[in-house]
């Protein structure tokens, strides 16, 4: 029996929504639709793909991750079973030891992925929009305002949150699955393949936790009896997220993460998740002030306190939409609040009260509640359904505009962090991170200004070793010994401040200090590869080559990529006689680097000392390409 024209206005719902239930498929409506709002996304961020990296968290996920630098077993294992500063996302991480295989550091294809994923899900977008009874017209313009509101910025453009954007494909196709597992009977196929997807999801980003709760709200939905059968149903999905919650949890504790180091009490932690909701919410209607970073402020502001009042105002209107069976209303604001609520920053207190990225897949139920309401305008012929029609395109010119102008901020290191210190003058974070970024820049009196202005904030033993490093860079040793002394006074606990202190007295010929320092450096944090490279210069020095060798394994360990080291070692082990051994860390070193004649010259010395003059005469062919003087010596056991 079909439903009224009346029956069709007080819903909301039409007849093309329900033509494709049973396959799935999309028609050239649904292309249509689906087509644009794929096309205005990618023109709203297609600036990215020319972006760098930044040097905030891209150096620990990627650059600085020895997991990364070859696509192996064991680097694979250890993806899967360790944390990066806190954070259990392994997926992440290894798509970008894919990407690294592939392209070394070359940050192109890395914003290309991040593009395409969020294309993804703006596709989903539409998918699942469709599948809840909205219109092509109300789906496409669902998808669209996910995929170009200017809150999506940070998740595309920060190479960093790959975890977002793959999380949420991961998520967003995990719930149509099983939307379409409740449409089409329970249809145990749709069933398992979200379960399937959802345990991707987790190894994205723990914050999909939520997928089993988000699913009861499409049980409520779709009017399924609210009862513990429906959680029984789940019970996989739950053990899922609980277990991986529990890790996620562990490593972050472990990291120190989850410390709260703002002092605030327990009453005040609930009044900055309050506060903190409100900010979204007005947020997703005017997203103003967009910042990368929002710190803690040293004493809470006043309207803080309007926390337990949003609170109270939320809780309002899910009772009353519960009571009038607003269906489509509380099924927006409870996945909102449902996808939210993991990330408040009630419990742990991290680096900020906010983040843009956080609303990634929680804004889904807020625009879901905008197209349903404009369905429902169209669908009764409500007077108010053309100027909202015509308000929602200027208001998607609008956030394609902001979103654009957003994505720049992305640009570099120096463009992200001069957008922050525009509202946060007062926080060393920027000052530090634009002044490290300047100086390997070789902007040498910008980065001293910065590094000035964020010790005058407060000073700690990282901005002292940072400073140091500058001064390292300029040759002026002496200034770089007092701060990298200042660092350890501030922390002695940090072993790269031992062996950048070492490199110092290593230049300056104080050798036994320099050793001292790089073995209290190691012992401090075994993981630090460069102390490693710089104790294997002592050591050479002091003419100790096993310890030297045994120096740069270590360090090859951790960057197998490093063609230089593969030779130095090679050249090492002809020292002691090992010339086997030294001609194939050489070819190690020639396959990473073809171009530098000293790796063949070295490899040339193998062969005479083991008497293969027609392998060495091969090699002194192609060095002589480089133009490399022989020396006297070598060129006469060429000659015999």
């Amino acid at each position: 029996m079909t439903k009224s024209k009346n029956q069709q206005k007080k819903t909301g719902k039409s007849k093309d929504t329900r033509k494709n239930i049973k396959n799935h498929k999309l028609d050239g409506q649904d292309w249509k639709y689906l087509g644009i709002s794929l096309i205005l996304t990618l023109f709203a961020f297609i600036g990215t793909i020319g972006h760098q990296f930044v040097n905030w968290d891209d150096d620990y996920n990627l650059a600085n991750n020895n997991n990364t630098t070859l696509l192996n077993w064991d680097n694979i294992v250890n993806i899967f079973s360790q944390h990066v500063i806190g954070n259990y996302n392994p997926l992440p991480i290894l798509t970008f030891t894919i990407e690294r295989s592939l392209v070394g550091l070359s940050p192109a294809l890395y914003h290309i992925d991040n593009l395409i994923l969020h294309l993804i899900c703006v596709f989903f977008i539409y998918r699942i929009f469709r599948a809840l009874d909205l219109t092509a017209l109300a789906s496409g313009a669902g998808a669209v305002l996910f995929g170009l509101h200017p809150m999506r910025v940070e998740s595309v453009a920060w190479v960093t949150e790959r975890k977002d954007v793959l999380f949420g494909a991961f998520f967003l196709s995990a719930l149509w699955f099983y939307i379409i597992y409740v449409k089409t009977g329970y249809a145990r196929k749709y069933f398992y393949a979200a379960m399937g997807l959802f345990v991707f999801a987790l190894f994205s980003k723990i914050q999909s936790v939520s997928l089993p709760l988000t699913m009861l709200l499409v049980d409520y939905y779709f009017k399924r009896p609210l009862n513990i059968k429906l959680v029984i149903e789940k019970w996989a999905f739950f053990l899922l997220a609980l277990i991986i919650g529990l890790v996620g949890f562990y490593f972050l504790g472990k990291q120190g993460s989850i410390n709260d180091k703002t002092n605030y009490n327990i009453i005040e932690r609930l009044m900055i998740g309050g506060y903190s909701l409100g900010i979204y919410l007005v947020k997703f209607i005017f997203p103003y002030r967009m910042s990368p970073l929002y710190p803690y402020p040293a004493k809470l502001p006043v309207d803080v306190y309007i926390g337990p009042v949003v609170g109270l105002g939320i809780l309002g209107f899910i009772y009353m939409a519960y009571k009038k069976d607003w269906r489509p209303y509380l099924f927006g604001v409870l996945f909102f609040i449902v996808n939210v609520m993991f990330v408040l920053q009630i419990v742990g207190a991290g680096q900020g009260y906010l983040a843009d990225r956080f609303t990634y897949i929680p804004y889904a139920g807020l625009i879901f509640i905008v197209v349903y309401a404009g369905q429902w305008l169209f669908n009764t012929n409500h007077a108010a359904a053309k100027p909202a029609l015509y308000g929602f395109g200027a208001v998607i010119l609008i956030f394609m505009f902001m979103t654009f102008k957003q994505a720049k901020i992305w640009q570099d290191s120096d463009t992200l962090w001069t957008h922050v210190l525009k509202y946060y003058k007062d926080t060393p974070l920027p000052f530090r991170n634009r002044a490290n970024y300047r100086r390997d820049e070789g902007r040498i009196e910008e980065a001293l200004a910065d590094y000035d202005s964020a010790i005058r904030l407060k000073p700690d033993g990282a901005l002292y070793n940072s400073r140091a490093k500058l001064y390292f860079n300029l040759q002026k040793y002496e200034q770089a010994m007092k701060d990298y002394n200042l660092a350890i006074e501030s922390d002695s606990t940090q072993g790269e401040y031992y062996v950048n202190r070492g490199a110092v007295f290593a230049l300056s010929g104080q050798l036994q200090l320099a050793l001292n320092d790089f073995d209290r450096g190691l012992t401090l944090d075994p993981k630090h590869a460069n102390g490693y490279k710089n104790r294997s210069l002592v050591f050479q020095s002091f003419q100790q080559w096993d310890k030297a060798i045994s120096d740069i394994t270590t360090y090859l360990g951790m960057h197998p990529e490093d063609a230089d080291l593969w030779y130095e070692r090679g050249r090492l082990k002809n020292i002691l006689n090992q010339q086997a051994d030294a001609i194939s860390d050489i070819d190690r070193a020639i396959q990473l680097n073809s171009k530098q004649g000293l790796y063949y010259y070295e490899k040339m010395k193998s062969y005479l000392a083991l008497n293969q003059k027609d392998n060495a005469i091969q090699q002194y062919n192609i060095v002589k390409q480089f133009g490399i003087k022989i020396e006297p010596e070598v060129q006469a056991a060429l000659s015999k």
